[in-house]
């Protein structure tokens, strides 16, 4: 078995090692050496014995911006080093929700921790909740008032285009948002046949936009002409069948 100054010797090679990989200045590494220089072999023994066995105790990186940061070169040349991959294939299984048949990413992603803090106004049990959607902007047809909570936050329209839930950002966005022509619809299929297809709905139609036609006008205002609801140069007025 090797001895405590055998050991010493590698683990801080080690240390010095990965810290010159990610800070070639050598910053950090003196750092370290210059905390270990003034330890003997049975504190630095106890000091790893400590450090590997208590999670919260890390080695940290110093930096300073603009002179000597961290780039993802250095990380990549680090992760190579210490045999860590940063790219790997992710499973998905909330895709299909069956465990047999998981999801899994066509392509390796980069993969590592992400340190999150909770938001102060994000709850772990929504309190209260609404259940109509009638009081609406004229200038949007975005929900207000009481009704607002009924809305989908940003953070959740993030989340549906992270994972490619186009149908999903579809209905959100058309039927159950401002397109007011295509949400009469879907009450109306949903009241006689039980159910509704966004497939037998309006979408496309940018006159039954109602924030798409209100930001038009802002540009009218303006003197700018757009071909956001009708072809450029033409006067937004009332849709006329073609």
């Amino acid at each position: 078995m090797a001895s405590i100054s055998e050991r010493r010797k590698k683990a801080e090679d080690y240390i010095y090692k990965v810290m010159n990989l990610l800070d070639p200045s050598g910053a950090n590494a003196k750092i370290y050496k210059n905390r270990f220089s003034s330890m003997t072999d049975t504190e630095f023994d106890k000091y790893m014995k400590e450090f590997l066995n208590n999670d919260d105790k890390q080695f940290y990186l110093e930096i300073i911006e603009y002179e000597r940061d961290l780039t993802l070169e250095n990380i990549q040349k680090c992760a190579d080093f210490m045999k860590v991959p940063l790219m790997e294939r992710i499973a998905i299984p909330y895709v299909t929700g069956d465990k047999k048949t998981v999801v899994v990413s066509p392509y390796p992603v980069p993969v590592g921790y992400i340190h999150e803090k909770r938001l102060q106004q994000t709850l772990m049990k929504k309190s209260a909740g609404s259940t109509k959607i009638d009081e609406r902007s004229a200038l949007t047809g975005q929900v207000v008032g009481h009704d607002k909570n009924a809305r989908n936050s940003d953070l959740e329209t993030y989340s549906l285009a992270t994972v490619g839930a186009n149908e999903a950002l579809r209905e959100f966005f058309g039927p159950r948002a401002d397109n007011v022509y295509a949400k009469r619809q879907m009450i109306s299929d949903i009241q006689k046949n039980g159910y509704v297809s966004l497939g037998d709905l309006e979408l496309r139609d940018p006159y039954n936009k109602i924030s798409l036609n209100t930001f038009n006008t802002y540009y009218y205002l303006q003197g700018l002409s757009t071909n956001l609801i009708t072809k450029l140069d033409s006067i937004p007025g009332p849709k006329k069948n073609e």
